[in-house]
């Protein structure tokens, strides 16, 4: 062990330091408080945010609140957006439903960023977590082995301290980047909307959002923040915008005027967190500087359309908080790490890719351009496939790492045959889900009936291993597979596993079962034929075969799993009851 992180250690002294207080820096705080890694989180703001800022939770970033235990109370607390449309010179060209998601969170959730922060926070105290508001970062030097870093705390005192890892949720105007000599290369879209929450008056629904579009002015969007009338106003600056200092004050004659002038037939009044900003996108060339990792908008930053980049970054700050806990336990080796980077760097790369596109598409100017968007949209899109892809697309669930070096796929399509996942009433919609991939979410059974819990919330802080029995199972495969179980547990503390049967009656045995009688996890995971299915304390499938000494070899090479050595206990004390300010 080197002599610095062995100093670390032995004082008890912070494992990481987290710059920047908002829902991606808290994320962080509030899975290694829960991990039991020491940590301090500084903010250099005197408190949370105060205005609306990022609003759309989609149901990847509810799945992972589900674990953090704040998912009731951020349901509770914002609004359901169930659908989505597109309106172009008065038609609508595109309209999806979210209730077609394959998800304990059907919808998009409208939720201001202060509630989101409020309930992170309420957590992390819950928890025993703090932040230090009013402390800022002033010079870091990260020496390879870990970091040294200066920060600034709210008395005016300049504090030095050594950390084995820095994390940088400290956004768009990163200080931890600036001081790393990163550049942030990308452009602007020229293009500059003004945003207001207001009271509208008109025919819309209080449960979708609509983006209406114009190729001569721009485009005005509303998004419902509840159900008495309030929404998220987006409006689109005119193409010719004048200079800085000519340009309109953000009141509610200024809104009013430009969406008459695009025929939007809505009453506007009482503005609240107004302001104008500029479409771009840029990036970091890695997210990972030796012992420094980089997340969210100190990353990347790109077009609005979509609300995918504060969703982005809490799923970034998830993916790292176990992998930083598992090392620090000695859990895993030190190489895990590198997978942060791997994994999320092209996660970021496509998500900017869509709203780039989307963007280009949906604010054509060309005449004859926007007539051919117009034909194509509806004809495209109106399929049970596509109506069932859409808002999966948005959802995150998307996202995959089949590419990294943490995960194996070994089943075949001979191996099985194709279940159903997703879509809703659409069967087949999506093919067979592979590992690394997000593991298809499903309400789980006890010998007594149908339970509370959910797949997704079945490993906590460790590996499930999910040992299907298939459709033809024996008594000899059972008893098989349940040696197996033991074996792998034996060998590997820190994994969980399961034997998944057809039947509700319990086995007598130590091993763990998940009854399955109607079928319906054998069915989403597309192996019908019987799979051993290794599921990441994140949620992600990391090994997905049927060969056991596949299997074995693949759980004796992973950097995530030392052999006799638990996973890291996590802390949690119950979820807080739902106590929702009005």
């Amino acid at each position: 062990m080197n002599t610095m992180n062995a100093s670390i250690r032995a004082s008890n002294a912070p494992v990481v330091l987290i710059v920047g207080a908002g829902p991606i820096g808290l994320t962080m705080a509030v899975q290694l408080q829960r991990f039991g890694v020491p940590y301090r989180l500084i903010e250099k703001n005197p408190g949370p945010s105060t205005t609306t800022k990022a609003l759309a939770l989609h149901a990847r970033t509810l799945d992972i609140f589900s674990d953090l235990g704040i998912a009731e109370a951020a349901v509770a607390a914002g609004h359901q957006v169930k659908h989505f449309r597109v309106q172009s010179r008065g038609k609508t060209i595109l309209h999806y439903n979210f209730g077609l998601l394959d998800s304990a969170y059907p919808f998009l959730m409208s939720l201001p960023q202060p509630e989101s922060e409020r309930l992170l926070i309420q957590r992390l105290e819950e928890l025993g977590g703090r932040i230090e508001w009013r402390t800022e970062l002033t010079t870091l030097v990260d020496t390879g082995a870990g970091v040294k870093a200066s920060i600034k705390t709210a008395s005016g005192q300049t504090e030095d301290l050594q950390v084995r890892w820095l994390i940088a949720s400290d956004g768009a105007r990163s200080t931890v980047r600036q001081r790393l000599g990163m550049s942030f290369d990308g452009e602007h879209y020229n293009r500059h909307f003004m945003l207001a929450d207001a009271d509208i008056k008109w025919n819309g629904r209080d449960d979708e959002g609509v983006f209406f579009l114009s190729d001569k002015e721009g485009y005005v969007a509303v998004a419902p923040l509840n159900d008495r009338g309030r929404y998220r106003l987006f409006v689109e600056m005119p193409y010719d915008l004048p200079p800085e200092n000519a340009r309109p004050a953000l009141t509610a004659e200024t809104f009013q005027k430009l969406c008459d002038g695009r025929g939007q037939l809505m009453k506007i009044s009482n503005l609240s967190s107004t302001t104008m900003a500029s479409f771009q996108h840029r990036r970091t060339t890695t997210q990972r500087v030796k012992q420094v990792f980089l997340m969210g908008d100190a990353t990347h930053i790109g077009s609005p359309i979509g609300g995918q980049w504060m969703n982005l970054g809490i799923s970034e700050a998830y993916n790292l908080a176990w992998k930083l806990a598992y090392v620090h336990a000695g859990t895993a080796r030190a190489e895990l790490l590198d997978s942060y980077d791997d994994e999320r760097r092209p996660v970021a790369l496509e998500a900017e890719k869509t709203a780039h596109t989307l963007t280009r598409i949906l604010t054509l100017q060309s005449p004859v351009m926007v007539r051919l968007r117009d034909w194509l949209f509806p004809r495209i899109s109106s399929g049970a496939r596509v109506q069932a892809r859409l808002p999966w697309m948005i959802s995150g669930h998307r996202y995959n790492y089949r590419n990294s070096a943490q995960v194996q796929h070994l089943l075949t399509k001979a191996d099985r045959k194709v279940g159903q996942r997703g879509g809703g009433a659409s069967q087949n919609v999506f093919p067979p889900v592979r590992a690394g991939e997000l593991a298809p979410d499903a309400p789980l059974w006890t010998p007594r009936g149908q339970s509370p819990r959910r797949l997704l919330g079945l490993a906590g802080s460790r590996f499930a291993l999910l040992l299907f029995t298939g459709s033809d199972a024996s008594a000899s495969i059972t008893t098989d597979l349940l040696q197996l179980a033991a074996d792998v547990q034996g060998q590997f503390p820190s994994v969980d596993a399961h034997v998944v049967l057809d039947t509700l009656e319990p086995l007598p045995h130590a091993v763990k079962t998940l009854p399955d009688p109607s079928w319906q996890l054998h069915n989403r995971f597309a192996v019908r034929g019987g799979a051993l299915v290794l599921v990441r304390p994140d949620g992600y499938i990391g090994f997905m075969g049927r060969d056991r000494q596949a299997l074995m070899a693949f759980l004796q090479q992973q950097q995530a799993l030392n052999p006799g050595v638990g996973a890291p206990a996590v802390l949690d004390t119950p979820a807080p009851p739902q106590q929702v300010r009005a």
